[in-house]
């Protein structure tokens, strides 16, 4: 991806942002031995764009975080989840945080006050840490994420064993959840793969009482990650997230479709009322 190219996918994305043409889809985390009882529901954002199509995070995140602009997604879906719990009796939700959110003292203000004005929420948030570059440990975030869980937040480590969280670094913050990365659990069978899964597993169970296996897309690796000793597990096969964004803001919801009603009725999020 050239500089032109990285200039154009951020523009567009800021310009959704500030036409409210973001959104999120959701992903469900569900307990390991009960695969209808849901933890929380990850947030997946999504772009709309203007000829109607959607853009996946995935599409257009690596240039904001390339761009230093992941923080801006970060707030607009935080401010998007925290309508949707304001407005909702039941359901817990979980955002991704960047690790760029820490990169400065005004970028961690911000995202500090953002959630302490809707700290009343807290107990249905899971703040989900990505780390795509070695912040964590650089700015000192360990004291600010423990401010998080003392106004009442959850926070997970994403993407456990890949990347930059390396277990020093995971070692060195107090977490209530880790997220073992897909990789582990989608080695198809190599040789001594569910070995490899289980000292993951054991590893982040010395930092954290919540274990989630990403990735689960068969029922054996569903079966493995029970035998590695997760408590909960997500993905494609308990879980399928649409394309399309199920809650863009209550200014939006009268368009979403008949997707967005299937979805906000699933296990763990109750439809919202017009």
């Amino acid at each position: 991806m050239n500089f032109d190219e990285v200039d154009n996918i951020v523009r567009t994305a800021l310009q959704a942002m500030r036409q409210g043409r973001i959104g999120f889809s959701v992903q469900q985390v569900n307990y390991v031995d009960d695969h209808h009882e849901v933890l929380y529901s990850e947030c997946l954002a999504g772009l709309l764009k203007l000829d109607g199509s959607v853009i996946t995070a995935g599409e257009f995140l690596p240039a904001l975080e390339a761009s230093a602009y992941a923080p801006e997604l970060d707030r607009c879906i935080l401010g998007l989840a925290f309508e949707w719990l304001s407005n909702s009796a039941c359901g817990s939700l979980g955002c991704n945080v960047s690790s760029l959110n820490f990169s400065s003292g005004e970028q961690r203000a911000m995202l500090y006050d953002q959630l302490h004005r809707n700290r009343s929420l807290a107990p249905r948030l899971v703040l989900e840490i990505t780390e795509s570059a070695p912040m964590i440990e650089k700015f000192g975030a360990a004291e600010l994420i423990q401010d998080f869980r003392k106004l009442g937040y959850r926070v997970a480590i994403d993407d456990f064993g890949t990347g930059f969280w390396t277990p020093e670094a995971i070692f060195s913050v107090a977490v209530d959840i880790i997220k073992i990365d897909a990789f582990f659990v989608q080695l198809d069978g190599r040789l001594n793969a569910d070995r490899l899964l289980h000292h993951m597993v054991g590893l982040a169970s010395c930092v954290a009482p919540t274990i989630v296996v990403e990735g689960i897309e068969t029922y054996e690796q569903l079966t493995l990650a029970r035998a590695a000793g997760a408590t909960h597990v997500q993905g494609y096969l308990l879980s399928e997230p649409p394309l399309f964004p199920v809650f863009r803001g209550l200014a939006h919801h009268a368009v979403m479709g008949s997707t967005t009603a299937s979805v906000l009725e699933a296990p763990g999020l109750t439809r919202l009322s017009a």
